[in-house]
């Protein structure tokens, strides 16, 4: 059988694939021979900030990404998912000196050294039972890896990152050549593939379903687990084999039906996303609000961990089988009134108080993570709090959107 160019491949499947619309994922490094092949995948969906408070408007910012390394050596793990944290030019500092904002015009490429360290939160899925293991948070280090540098490259820049990647998807179409040389200007290569998969399970069944699948088919994936274990009958061994021969002759000739194919996806996911919108009820049949609708198309089945990246520590309670995190902005302001001598009132200021809570409802899915199943944003006031009410949620609804 011809040799596969597996990092060519790559980029073909993910143009086959229909849910890779978002593009919620990046095929971020492959290295290593038959055996020993290694894919390394990073979630684009939020870079956090990890900068500590009194380095805040400091020369230097800590940009964490997800990276997840899936291996196909029977002697590594499943996969070890990283919290990747790097050191990364702070667009402006604060010069303590002039009392100004100076720019920083320094940037991270691809291929540049960069200073990294694990996070806390990183573990890895042992083959042997699929067990997890924390993985202790590490000393910061240097490094110029090509995963690492593209990492950091993505983690560092990830506002012009993700402005490229919404940029690119223009109506049912999406423009390939204009997100590479958006993306290549920071040195990340040109054709890197997007794909619809987040989650480190999902990198890991990408993974073995497509770039080491002919092992499946051969049984020969390691398994001592027993987990993966599917005796295949010769049908399914055979469409299998067909399915190899189909990507591979769409890889060589580059057919117009594969992106016609991401088309459809396209088109599917906005088809989605509109009836999520315009569906516009809570679960329990009351109307949403245009506020909780347009939430609810960003954060509808996204994991509780994306709600704290994006929104910190939140207000936490659990009843029964709903999960609730809340995050309340809140203000007061006393009112008072000036008497004279003869108690005739000469004057005074209105008081009031403005709270405005935007809270998410989780409840787990079929594989036990708990994801946003609802929100619920409501606010009160008093006399003088009506415009600082507006304020507050708008404060709350543009940090939950990321703006």
């Amino acid at each position: 059988m011809k040799m596969i160019d597996w990092a060519r491949l790559a980029s073909a499947i993910a143009i086959l694939l229909p849910t890779a619309a978002s593009g919620f994922g990046v095929v971020l490094h492959y290295q290593g021979e038959e055996g020993d092949r290694e894919a390394y995948f990073a979630d684009v969906r939020t870079i956090s900030n990890r900068t500590p408070p009194d380095q805040v408007m400091g020369p230097t910012e800590i940009r964490e990404i997800d990276v997840t390394a899936v291996y196909e050596s029977a002697n590594k793990p499943e996969f070890v998912h990283m919290k990747l944290q790097f050191q990364c030019p702070n667009a402006y500092s604060m010069d303590m000196a002039k009392l100004k904002l100076a720019e920083n015009k320094a940037k991270v490429r691809a291929g540049d050294t960069v200073t990294f360290r694990i996070g806390p939160g990183s573990y890895k899925l042992r083959r042997s039972d699929l067990q997890s293991e924390p993985l202790a948070a590490s000393d910061w280090k240097t490094s110029n890896a090509p995963m690492l540098s593209k990492a950091g490259t993505i983690a560092c820049n990830h506002i012009e990152f993700d402005q490229a990647l919404h940029d690119a998807i223009k109506g049912d179409k999406f423009d390939f050549d204009g997100f590479g040389r958006r993306i290549g200007k920071l040195g990340l290569p040109e054709d890197m593939a997007l794909i619809g998969q987040a989650l480190p399970s999902e990198f890991l069944d990408f993974a073995w379903s497509n770039f080491w699948w002919d092992k499946v088919v051969a049984g020969k994936r390691p398994d001592p687990s027993g987990k993966w274990a599917k005796p295949l009958s010769e049908a399914e061994r055979q469409a299998a084999i067909r399915k190899l021969q189909d990507q591979q002759q769409a890889l060589l000739s580059a057919t117009a039906s594969a992106r016609a194919s991401l088309m459809e996806g396209i088109k599917k996911s906005k088809a989605e996303m509109e009836a999520a919108r315009n569906s516009g009820k809570h679960p329990d049949g009351s109307k949403m609000t245009q506020t909780e609708s347009s939430m609810m198309v960003l954060w509808r089945g996204r994991p509780e961990q994306d709600i704290v990246n994006v929104m910190g520590n939140p207000e936490f309670n659990q009843v029964g089988d709903t999960r609730f995190l809340r995050y309340t902005n809140a203000w007061e302001k006393p009112g008072f009134m000036a008497y004279n001598s003869q108690g005739m009132a000469i004057g005074g200021e209105v008081g009031g108080y403005a709270m405005c809570f935007v809270e998410f409802r989780t409840r787990k899915d079929a594989n036990g993570e708990w994801r946003v199943a609802d929100i619920l944003v409501r606010s009160d006031y008093e006399d003088a709090g009506l415009g600082r009410t507006r304020s507050l949620c708008d404060e709350l609804t543009r940090k939950a959107a990321g703006s």
